[in-house]
């Protein structure tokens, strides 16, 4: 097997010595299973809110399935409290190198489980080391993802066009099982709020540095909000402590730096906004995945993968001297869109 790194070593060395699934046990799992899990070891936090798609696809094919999900620590909150789900499991990957029986633990979790199938949810691009190594040492009776060599008891052909991140998960599960799929990326329902109150726009502040429009220019989005009688809440991350200063010397009126905020309330949070507005990043597409609707401004990332895809929501070319007016034109269409009046 040859790769274009060594990163997928470990994984292949794991898969010479993990017995492949006898096919008839294979055309079993795909066939009726009754517990899957779903791996997923991304380090972005909107990777993980992707797999939405994925979940809903499978309760939409088999209503009575079990879905556990294995997923970073500092991300796994953010898939609770999902009545699809029947658990999330965190990975603590750097605590396992000084604390080898926790993820022997873990693995004796897994096992004990009897996973059906456990499928490696990579992104089609790449390949996680870690993602591959877990699904094959779950123990579950086949194992899938896209194709790594003869890695997997279920192999996937990979993709080169461009279609969006969701739809990724609805084709490896359409490879795997052998039939069309069909879901939806949005978290589960709640009750619908009204759109009659007076509204709130959510700006995330934060995100990758090649991936972040101008702070100053969320301060004067901000700014324009505040005298059309607008509020809005801003939000920062864990490692945007810079931004966070500047933000509280310049704060326009009628405008709040909410406290960091745990993955965990990041979902309730943002259910109160009327609008969220961001630059391509984890909290994006938390906002559109609960159905908000959200200005995306994208710099460095594709469009066309990672828009936000919820009603109302419009994907802006940051890199072409995106102005804070022209933002806030898009905010009021998409206030007016959910029949807010300023």
């Amino acid at each position: 097997m040859s790769f274009k790194n060594n990163r997928m070593i470990v994984p292949s060395i794991i898969g010479r010595f993990t017995a492949k699934a006898r096919k008839g046990a294979v055309e079993r799992a795909r066939h009726s299973p009754r517990k899957i899990l779903l791996v997923k070891q991304a380090e972005r936090l909107g990777n993980i809110v992707l797999l939405n798609s994925a979940i809903s696809a499978l309760k939409n094919r088999f209503s009575e399935i079990e879905i556990d999900l294995l997923l970073p620590a500092k991300f796994s909150d953010i898939m609770l409290d999902d009545g699809r789900i029947n658990s999330v499991i965190p990975v603590y990957k750097k605590r396992y190198i000084s604390r080898p029986w926790e993820l022997l633990r873990l693995l004796k979790k897994l096992r004990k489980r009897r996973y059906d199938i456990a499928i490696d949810c990579s992104d089609v691009n790449s390949r996680s080391s870690t993602g591959a190594a877990y699904a094959l040492l779950s123990g579950a009776v086949a194992t899938a993802g896209w194709q790594i060599g003869n890695l997997f008891d279920l192999k996937v052909s990979r993709y080169h066009d461009i279609v969006h991140a969701s739809e990724m998960y609805i084709r490896l599960l359409t490879g795997i099982f052998g039939e069309e799929f069909e879901g939806d990326p949005y978290f589960e329902p709640v009750s619908p709020g009204s759109f009659d109150e007076k509204p709130l726009v959510g700006i995330n502040c934060g995100g990758r540095d090649d991936k972040r429009w101008p702070l100053g220019n969320f301060i004067r989005l901000g700014e324009i909000l505040s005298q059309k009688n607008i509020p809005a809440e801003y939000i920062l991350g864990p490692d945007e402590e810079e931004q966070r200063k500047i933000l509280q010397q310049n704060m326009p009126p009628r405008c709040t730096l909410l406290p960091l905020i745990p993955v965990a309330r990041l979902k309730d949070t943002f259910r109160k906004y009327s609008v969220f507005v961001s630059s391509d990043s984890g909290p994006m597409h938390v906002a559109w995945s609960l159905d908000i609707p959200v200005i995306a401004i994208f710099l460095s990332s594709e469009m066309e993968k990672f828009r936000p895809l919820s009603a109302g929501s419009v994907s802006a070319d940051g890199g072409g001297g995106l102005e804070p007016q022209k933002v806030f034109d898009m905010v009021l269409t998409a206030l007016n869109s959910r029949r807010i009046m300023a």
